[in-house]
């Protein structure tokens, strides 16, 4: 007679058995298959690097400072970002100026000076709480430009 090993106990039980006389294991029954716990981790490992790397990104957008200057020397102005790991400068001549705008009720602060290039590129000057008409009226003749106003809220109104 015959013979086989059960896999779950090990005992040596005849080939015609359905089930184990030591366990009861049953020899009919389909094995279940075990997924691996790769995937699941590897999928979680990817979001949370995406997930770090998207704050990581924002976080060193966030910490910037700004600092302008006018370089009466050169005859520019000097717009200065310095974020955590790199500074960023931009230099507008005052010939490339094509005017200072003064502009009211914008976001996130209602009062704005800008520069505007004769390329038409918009570099902010200022921003604040307070009017600042009076500080682009004094960085126009500075510069000798023209000074222009722009109300966004009249500008809306239109639409």
């Amino acid at each position: 007679m015959s013979t086989k090993v059960c896999p779950n106990c090990g005992t040596e039980v005849p080939q015609i058995a359905n089930l184990c006389k030591s366990c009861f294991h049953d020899f009919k029954a389909i094995p279940k298959t075990t997924k691996s716990p790769l995937f699941p981790i590897v999928l979680l490992a990817l979001g949370c690097a995406i997930v770090s790397a998207v704050a990581f990104g924002y976080m060193q957008d966030q910490n910037k400072t700004f600092k302008i200057s006018i370089d009466k020397e050169t005859q520019s102005i000097v717009f200065t970002t310095r974020y955590a790991t790199r500074t960023e400068a931009d230099r507008v001549y005052f010939k490339d100026v094509a005017s200072v705008e003064y502009v009211s009720n914008t976001r996130p602060r209602p009062f704005e000076v800008d520069v505007l290039t004769v390329a038409g590129k918009r570099y902010v000057f200022k921003q604040g709480d307070e009017p600042l008409d009076l500080q682009a009226h004094q960085l126009a003749d500075e510069i000798g430009r023209p000074y222009t106003e722009h109300d966004l809220s009249k500008s809306a109104d239109q639409n």
